[in-house]
């Protein structure tokens, strides 16, 4: 989940194999919706998702924390800080990589997760 379509469509691209699907959400609240109705075993999440909540991708972890507690988290963000760290893995992400982050580390980290 990310709130740039062109991000978005590249993860669709560069992380869909067959046997994986790739859903995307460019809100904090659309992303909850999917979470709510589908039964993911990984989430990829934009720490600047936008949202009408202030902290959008972390509303999200917390949001996967208490309704989709065995999804593996992989926390993505730009605007990176040891607080921010801190708070995504209290909040169960299970990765937190700053940007740019590569192709192979989110694949490798979505293998981690027994994904792909």
């Amino acid at each position: 989940m990310d709130d740039e379509k062109a991000i978005l469509m590249a993860f669709r691209e560069l992380l869909g194999t067959p046997g994986v699907e790739v859903d995307t959400a460019e809100t904090a609240e659309e992303a909850e919706r999917l979470i709510t109705s589908n039964d993911y075993q990984a989430v990829i999440v934009d720490v600047r998702l936008k949202g009408q909540r202030g902290d959008g991708g972390l509303a999200v972890l917390e949001h996967l924390r208490d309704t989709r507690p065995s999804a593996g988290t992989i926390l993505v963000t730009g605007y990176g800080s040891p607080e921010s760290m801190e708070r995504a893995y209290n909040l169960g992400a299970s990765f937190y990589f700053e940007k740019p982050v590569s192709v192979d580390a989110l694949k490798d980290a979505l293998r981690s997760l027994g994904v792909g």
